[in-house]
């Protein structure tokens, strides 16, 4: 029996046009995943795992310029140590020696054009910020982690995980995540959020509802700047880690 398509013929003909116009160097993607096993382990499940990877293999078979690796979660731990992958699916967009940008969840309705919109980003090497919001950046000189919990239906969910993912692309010390949280309300429900989208800072500074390009940018800076003349002190304790989530 033909496995049936994630994407009509029609989405997949625009898509692969797009492609085609648009991308110009190759772009890498990551796909941590669960390997299908008739055996269930508690603990273990992954149940949007195979849609996610259909999808994205649906995705990456539109352009040659797209280069798809699938990486089992649990058969290799040092990998996901490496991306610090903590849960999964979990796609990771971009350069194979770092992992700034993540997508965890399967991306649908909106989400899914983020995921375009940041591979034509980092396929093209043209920046989507602003030039005033491109100078600031370059003054973060400390790790900065942004988190968005979002959903497919919001498109102001949509514009939060995009502009993560440009602040991420456009500085090294900035890292971007976001999360479906209908894949994972546990971990919405941690961060006591309420309405999406909510973009939460180096784990203390939450933003609820949309957040401009203005703002997202101050609050990296005020996160991610330390000047020469600041007395550096002791590294804050990293909170304790959660064990490994599946959606």
């Amino acid at each position: 029996m033909t496995q049936q398509s994630v994407i009509s013929d029609q989405q997949k003909a625009q898509l692969k046009r797009t492609l085609r116009k648009d991308l110009k160097a190759a772009v890498n993607l990551r796909l941590f995943t669960q390997t299908p096993s008739p055996i269930a382990i508690p603990g273990r499940e992954c149940p949007s795992g195979p849609q996610t990877r259909q999808l994205l293999e649906e995705v990456a078979e539109l352009s040659p310029k797209l280069n798809l690796a699938i990486i089992d979660f649990y058969n290799d731990p040092e990998a996901a140590r490496k991306y610090g992958v903590t849960r999964i699916p979990a796609l990771l967009l971009g350069e194979d020696t770092a992992a700034r940008l993540k997508f965890y969840g399967i991306p649908l309705g909106y989400q899914m054009a983020v995921i375009i919109e940041s591979i034509r980003t980092i396929s093209r090497g043209v920046s989507p910020l602003s030039m005033d919001s491109r100078r600031k950046l370059r003054q973060v000189n400390q790790p900065v982690h942004i988190q968005v919990m979002a959903t497919p239906q919001e498109a102001n969910s949509a514009e939060a995980a995009r502009l993560a993912f440009a602040l991420a692309l456009e500085n090294r010390h900035i890292s971007a995540d976001a999360v479906n949280i209908q894949a994972f309300p546990a971990l919405a429900r941690n961060y006591g959020v309420q309405t999406a989208p909510t973009t939460v800072i180096n784990e203390y500074v939450r933003l609820a509802g949309p957040v401009t390009e203005a703002a997202l940018v101050e609050q990296a800076l005020t996160a991610g700047v330390r000047h020469l003349r600041e007395t550096a002190g002791p590294e804050p304790s990293t909170p304790a880690g959660q064990p490994p989530q599946t959606a």
